[in-house]
């Protein structure tokens, strides 16, 4: 991508300004209280920022029109108190950082803290009455320059993955929509990709063949209090439990889920895993109507480029993955509750049946969705598989684990091929950070995987890691129904914090509730030391944190799997 400037605003009662850097970090432009060369800056260019699809890009139209800085603080008070605008100045094209970033909805102060970086705040107060003084202003312009800095690295790492996949995806519009597509996200786009209107909606589930009364035969295969939830118009069970083939097993409105009821540990497994199952079964249930065809030639497409073009196979997959979804959104041309409805209820059943000829043969131990993991001496399964596969319609690929050890059936780790894979919130940081959800005290997932997986001690791995002081820390974050952030003295705290376990008497930061009372963060120590600079800046780390907390916080976590 070309031409990109990036951006974030501040606004006050008497001082607005707006700082532009290029992706190599380097000041372009900064305007304070004054905003002509403003347009002549961003003409042609790609603007990117964070969330300034909601905020800065309706405060750079006002910039660009004039507005004086009491009518911009006025704006401003108007956005953030939850009224919507809708006039961008035809200057601004933007990309924001922030679209479908993750369901966690991180702030940059969030991702700059999961990152080890500095968690720069102002102290500033956003509701000064007066005109700020010349070393405030310097404060919210490095602020505001920081921010901007951590706009450029978060586009960087989803520019690849997210930015160029929606390029491409916006390129296969009709000629007509692609001007003012660049605004929305991936799941419209991909419905657009389909379909010009909304297809007529269904007016009740589709699974098929009817037996001689009239009903699907496919209902037949499930237990009749199963079926009951389903055609229930008001959905008022969300799912049934029952007890089968020594496993626990969900039926709902998701996916089928179910785990072996008293083993936790399994060597040699096998996974039966649907390819593209939602997919398949949106294909066979010809749940797009007319549109069908189109997701049909699309989906065959993906296949033929998958190993040639890996930016247009990541479009095509897009498309193909965000149908389901979209099924179910009221707000998309897609939306089809009863075809949704009808998909999963198919895969339910469909992998239901599965298990259900396997268990004579092996050992279930996970279904999820759309895999089942189980372990066998017999290669009888492999019959089964085949039989499956022309009775539903659907396509399975085998995986090998020479070890799996589960807590759940959405925690689990695995073991293939020497490299371990894990899935779940207990363990999904072991490989790396996730610096858009919750990256506090990772090192904990890597005590679990390490002792379950090479019996290495939880000591060891953590005196092994005190070179890494971001793997111990907590970002501390209040939400929006709560005052803040204070300790125990009532000493009020940055919105987001650094906090670590210390060795020594601390303090203990908590969140004041509208009544005043104090709630405790989750798993946090009673003793911390608060640490909102870089985290590589933190010397003698191993003098300062208490590790028999860590230490204690990972054995309480391994006794869950245990």
């Amino acid at each position: 991508m070309n031409n990109l400037l990036f951006y974030d605003i501040e606004v006050f009662k008497e001082d607005a300004l707006v700082v532009f850097k290029d992706i190599d970090k380097k000041l372009v432009k900064l305007f304070h209280n004054s905003f002509e060369g403003i347009k002549d800056l961003i003409t042609g260019k790609t603007l990117v920022g964070y969330n300034n699809h909601f905020y800065d890009d309706f405060i750079l139209t006002a910039m660009l029109d004039g507005f004086t800085t009491h009518q911009i603080k006025k704006l401003n008070d108007e956005i953030i108190g939850g009224q919507r605008k809708k006039r961008i100045h035809p200057s601004i094209h933007s990309l924001d950082c922030f679209q479908q970033i993750d369901v966690a909805k991180p702030g940059l102060k969030k991702i700059e803290g999961n990152m080890g970086k500095m968690i720069l705040e102002s102290s500033v107060d956003f509701t000064i009455d007066r005109k700020l003084t010349e070393d405030e202003l310097e404060e919210i312009i490095d602020y505001c320059s920081y921010d901007v800095d951590t706009t450029i690295e978060v586009f960087q790492m989803r520019e690849y993955n997210y930015f160029n996949v929606k390029d491409t995806l916006i390129e296969m519009l009709p000629h007509n929509l692609q001007s003012k597509a660049h605004k929305w996200n991936t799941t419209t786009i991909s419905a657009n990709v389909l379909m010009d209107k909304p297809s007529p909606k269904w007016s009740d589930i589709r699974l098929g063949e009817y037996d001689p009364e009239g009903n699907y035969e496919m209902l037949k295969l499930v237990p009749q209090e199963v079926v009951d939830i389903w055609q229930d118009k008001e959905q008022k069970k969300k799912s049934i439990t029952i007890k089968e083939f020594d496993c626990d097993i969900q039926f709902g409105f998701g996916g089928l889920h179910g785990v072996h009821s008293t083993r936790q540990r399994f060597e040699n497994v096998k996974l039966l895993d649907v390819a593209s199952m939602y997919p398949h079964i949106i294909l066979n249930l010809q749940a797009l109507g007319p549109a069908t065809n189109k997701y049909h030639e699309i989906l065959n497409k993906r296949i033929e480029v998958k190993h040639k073009d890996k930016k247009l196979s990541d479009a095509l997959k897009l498309v193909l993955n965000s149908v389901y979804g979209n099924l179910k959104n009221q707000y998309s041309l897609l939306n089809n509750p009863n075809a949704a409805l009808s998909v999963c209820v198919y895969g339910q059943i469909a992998l239901y049946e599965l298990c259900k000829r396997l268990s004579p043969f092996v050992t279930l131990v996970n279904i999820n969705t759309d895999g089942v993991a189980f372990t066998t001496s017999s290669n009888e399964y492999k019959t089964i598989w085949k039989e499956w596969e022309e009775d539903f319609h659907l396509t399975l690929e085998e995986d090998n684990f020479e070890l799996w050890i589960q807590k759940d059936v959405n925690n689990y780790i695995a073991l293939q091929n020497g490299e371990i894979k894990t899935k779940g919130g207990d363990v999904s940081r072991y490989h790396s950070d996730q610096l858009f959800k919750n990256n506090s005290i990772r090192i904990i997932d890597i005590c679990l995987v390490e002792y379950l997986v090479n019996n290495q001690d939880v000591l060891t791995t953590i005196q092994e890691n005190l070179d890494k002081p971001h793997l111990f820390q907590y970002i501390l974050q209040a939400g929006g129904t709560y005052k803040g952030t204070f300790d125990s003295d009532g000493k009020q705290y940055n919105k987001i914090n650094r906090v670590f376990a210390s060795r020594k008497e601390g303090i203990l930061l908590q969140k004041k509730r509208q009544d005043d009372g104090l709630v405790r963060f989750p798993d946090t120590p009673d003793n911390m030391l608060v640490w909102n600079d870089e985290c590589d800046k933190l010397k003698n780390f191993n003098q300062l944190i208490d590790i028999t907390f860590y230490y204690n916080l990972a054995k309480q976590r391994i006794e869950r799997w245990e």
